[in-house]
């Protein structure tokens, strides 16, 4: 795994992609899907004008949507359940909170989940056309049961 699951820093996203579901450990900034929105909303905010057009820092990709999701995707090393469970088995963490999964995306649905503890927002932050909600996912059918990685000897270890 490129980068370790760390509070606030990397976060857990479970992403369903062409019918395939895959998880991914990333820079928490990088799942904002539509940049444009959250600079304007920033901007409007702080300087009543729009701050960038510079989406270098996230590949120049400054909507990830079905169609730039691959893309996106490719940037960012996916996690396999095992690896998650390993670490979470082993208790190669510091603290319980940075395994929970943070964000499920739903490229082929269009929809997007947050369950991110901070008042992020990331689920204002979506493409047009786009469902964003905040909500818990864990608990839900939304992630299959071959990939809850939080599940060790048959018991739920976020419960």
């Amino acid at each position: 795994m490129k980068e370790s699951p760390k509070y606030a820093k990397t976060i857990i996203v479970f992403v369903k992609y062409k019918n395939e579901d895959r998880w991914y450990v990333a820079d928490k900034e990088l799942w904002f899907l539509d940049l444009r929105k959250l600079s304007a909303a920033f901007s409007k905010i702080v300087f009543d004008d729009d701050l960038s057009n510079d989406f270098s820092d996230r590949y120049d990709i400054d909507i990830v949507n079905e169609d730039t999701a691959e893309d996106f995707l490719n940037h960012i090393r996916e996690a396999s359940t095992e690896e998650l469970h390993n670490i979470l088995k082993g208790g190669f963490y510091s603290d319980i909170v940075d395994l929970v999964p943070s964000l499920y995306i739903d490229f082929d649905n269009k929809i997007f989940l947050s369950y991110y503890p901070e008042p992020a927002s990331y689920e204002v932050f979506v493409p047009n056309g786009w469902v964003g909600k905040y909500e818990d996912f864990m608990f839900t059918d939304s992630i299959p049961p071959e990939y809850r990685y939080w599940i060790i000897n048959g018991k739920d270890v976020f419960l």
